[in-house]
């Protein structure tokens, strides 16, 4: 009996030591792997697509990188450990790192420390020669672009999931690794945000936007949005520079509103471009007293109430077109709701719920309503390229798309002549680039504070069209709050967007049509 229960004792005592041995084995080379996968997704280390701009070139991708974990079970000198990695990533201090392997112990699960390092982190890694230290094969989303077409392009999180624009959007597309090609043309979205960015320093403006379409496909070639952040650190970016105020922020966006008044008063036929217009007095509607920002004459024409932004005139004008028919041809061109658009985060626009006299009037000339920029850019190109109202495409498109008729061909051609009158002898005067027949439309409007409008606090925006004759792109550009002598679209968008056209149109092989432009080329100054 006695050598029978040592026999048991003996047989117990190697069967609870072997257990434990093909456990530590287990856990050694392989217990731990199958833990850290429940934590470290598979999908997290596959390749995210490339994204190109319409060019191909490169504005997203995948780099292979390494992420080092530790194993507490093989930790032999935790102090030294944490002293030896404190050294190598600055930002992460011996306490720091300490506490994070103690407080993780007794976990199975390997403790993550740095995800991405550089090589030279893994080679002084490598050089400790420490046990414990795990290198996991890992990936970083890295845009070439850096802040230009963050807003555009968008952005991933630290697992490279989409977290806005383009990368939001075609998510799943890009996680299965099939390459997105935008409408995007790198070399406009560069001049569009290089400009906008100088000229918000010049008139020290809080925020400038801009977006670049071509008018007969709607696709969108530009689109910048300042302040803006890089890409590649988006995590440090803040609320404001996060935000998109081409496709989410609504806006009062005053005079560029007078393009629909008068497309309309001339697709119902209730004006001619002659027609004349006694402009002397201020308009009254009850508590309500509708002025000009500067008067020149008594009587106007159409045309010269257009071209001088005259805001009793438009009044005048929007009498003639009647509330019910102004909402219905808002509608109909696509500014009462969000745009029907593949892009993420789409303001939706803000409109009276009663749709009465003041606001047909206040509404004509650009307040009372608010949009985004894009709802103004892509209804001012139906205006100018015939009639046709397309959506708004952020990918490169291989067909025509059909779009849908919202106006006459005659009532866009004759709202093309207007448009270049506006900029050859009216308000756009500073964005007349000589051979390239810039027609336009500035915007200047008050902002509300304390439940009125401030007339030093503005929005001054400026929409163009290029070349007016047989338009092919449309330039859109907003600058929030702008501190100079002249508030107003006029001197402050139009110039710029002058600029932009005159180095984007042989990019684009617009060619430019000599001796018939009436004026010089301001835009070649950026004192002006």
């Amino acid at each position: 009996m006695n050598k029978s229960r040592l026999a048991i004792i003996y047989f117990f005592i190697v069967a609870v030591f072997t257990l434990i041995s093909l456990r530590m084995i287990f856990i050694v080379t392989a217990g731990d792997k199958v833990t850290v996968s429940n934590i470290y997704d598979k999908n997290k280390i596959g390749k995210r697509a490339n994204i190109f701009d319409r060019n191909d070139t490169l504005l997203a991708t995948d780099l292979k990188t390494k992420s080092l974990y530790v194993s507490s079970i093989l930790i032999k000198d935790s102090g030294a450990l944490a002293k030896g990695l404190s050294e190598i990533f600055p930002d992460l201090s011996y306490e720091e790192i300490l506490k994070k392997i103690s407080e993780n112990k007794s976990s199975k699960q390997w403790i993550l420390i740095r995800r991405n390092l550089t090589p030279s982190q893994v080679k002084a890694t490598e050089d400790l020669k420490m046990a414990g230290l795990i290198f996991e094969d890992d990936r970083i989303r890295i845009y070439p672009q850096k802040s230009i077409t963050s807003h555009y392009v968008g952005y991933v999180d630290r697992d490279r999931k989409g977290l806005a624009g383009m990368e939001m959007q075609y998510n799943r597309q890009l996680s299965q690794n099939e390459d997105l090609q935008l409408a995007m043309d790198v070399r406009v979205q560069d001049i569009l945000h290089d400009e906008l960015l100088i000229a918000m320093e010049e008139f020290q403006a809080k925020a400038a936007s801009g977006v670049v379409v071509n008018v007969n496909n709607g696709e969108i070639l530009a689109l910048s949005s300042i302040p803006d952040f890089d890409a590649n650190s988006s995590n440090k970016a803040s609320a404001n520079e996060y935000f998109n105020r081409v496709t989410n922020g609504l806006y009062e966006l005053g005079s560029v509103m007078k393009i629909f008044t008068n497309t309309l008063a001339f697709e119902e036929g209730v004006i001619k471009p002659n027609d004349t217009f006694n402009v002397r007095d201020p308009v009254k509607y009850g508590r309500f007293t509708i002025s000009d920002y500067h008067s020149t004459k008594d009587l106007m024409t159409v045309e010269e109430i257009f071209s001088n932004s005259s805001n009793i005139g438009t009044v005048k004008i929007a009498d003639k077109i009647g509330a019910e028919s102004q909402k219905k041809f808002l509608a109909k061109i696509g500014l009462l709701k969000k745009l029907d658009a593949e892009f993420p985060g789409l303001g939706k626009p803000i409109y009276p719920k009663n749709w009465g006299q003041i606001s047909l009037y206040t509404i004509s000339y650009g307040h009372g309503i608010a949009i985004t920029p894009l709802h103004l850019a892509m209804a001012s190109a139906a205006i100018v390229n015939g009639g046709i109202l397309y959506k708004p495409s952020f990918v490169k498109i291989d067909k025509q798309p059909e779009g849908e008729r919202v106006i006459k061909e005659s009532t866009s051609e004759t709202m093309r002549m207007i448009l270049r009158k506006a900029v050859e002898l009216g308000t756009g005067k500073k964005s007349n680039i000589e051979g390239y027949e810039v027609g336009g439309k500035t915007g200047t409007a008050e902002l509300a504070e304390s439940g009125k409008y401030n007339t030093n606090l503005t929005n001054a925006s400026f929409v163009a069209t290029f070349p007016i004759s047989k338009p092919q792109y449309l330039i859109y550009v907003i600058f929030d709050r702008p501190n100079y002598i002249f508030n107003t679209g006029g001197m402050v968008a139009a110039p710029v967007v002058g600029r932009v056209i005159k180095n984007i149109a042989p990019l684009l092989g617009v060619k430019p049509i000599l001796n018939r432009s009436s004026q010089n080329d301001p835009a070649s100054d950026r004192d002006i």
